[in-house]
């Protein structure tokens, strides 16, 4: 199969980022492929409504992206985190799409070696953008799913830790993002700040919470219950 081609601004040809979509509605595949081919350097080179499909497509196309609703299962009903690990050896990067804000599902997509999370109600409007960063090796997580994490960041500040309830707001954002697995530049990215911004920030958490480094201040806020989401899997996670 040819290389598939875009031109940019000035006329030259330059490859297009490929990816695959493992999506089991065929009229959502049939609009992601719409907006995807709108003159985003993005083209779908492979769909699949069956997770045993979308392997094959992987290994024929090898697309630099994947995006895969979750709720795709192989024929054994083995969860797509499962398939994501598997793919993750071919240097591919996978972006979840999810119907719901499932906060346990973001989690076991992450350390599954997923490079993002897309709500389904944001779909259309944040697919290529997010393509675009896990592509270049960010993390992606729906805007939906960060104002959840944050909201729920707020209402369990009572009665926690005290020095967790003296995080500033954009703070315990960026302590969320960190939990996430995002890097500085992730996390500068997607709450629109510096890197050296990001870095204050971490600094003045690791204070406050008198944590020796990112992992221990995530250690701490998930075990005072201030942070809940994927717990048990983020404790194996940093030991």
């Amino acid at each position: 199969m040819a290389q598939p081609m875009e031109c940019t601004p000035t006329g030259e040809a330059m490859p297009a980022l490929r990816v695959v979509v493992g999506e089991p509605d065929r009229v959502v595949r049939a609009k992601l492929r719409s907006v995807l081919h709108m003159g985003n350097g993005i083209y779908v080179v492979g769909e699949a409504g069956a997770a045993d499909r979308l392997g094959d497509l992987v290994v024929r196309h090898r697309p630099r992206v994947a995006v895969v609703n979750a709720a795709l299962r192989q024929a054994d009903g083995v969860e797509f985190t499962r398939i994501v690990a598997a793919q993750a050896r071919n240097r591919m990067r996978v972006l979840v799409v999810s119907e719901t804000l499932d906060e346990e599902l973001l989690g076991r997509a992450l350390l599954g070696g997923a490079g993002g999370f897309v709500h389904r109600a944001s779909l259309f409007e944040e697919i290529v953008p997010a393509i675009r960063l896990v592509a270049a090796g960010h993390t992606f997580i729906s805007s939906s799913m960060i104002t959840r994490l944050r909201d729920r960041i707020a209402a369990v500040t009572t009665g926690v830790d005290h020095r967790l309830a003296e995080l500033t707001r954009r703070e315990a954002e960026v302590l969320v993002l960190v939990a996430a697995g995002l890097s500085n530049a992730g996390i500068a990215d997607k709450l629109g700040i510096g890197t050296g911004t990001v870095r204050s920030h971490l600094a003045r958490i690791l204070t406050k919470l008198s944590a020796v480094n990112r992992a221990h201040a995530v250690g701490i806020a998930y075990e005072s219950g201030f942070i809940t989401v994927g717990s048990a899997h983020l404790r194996r996670e940093h030991g």
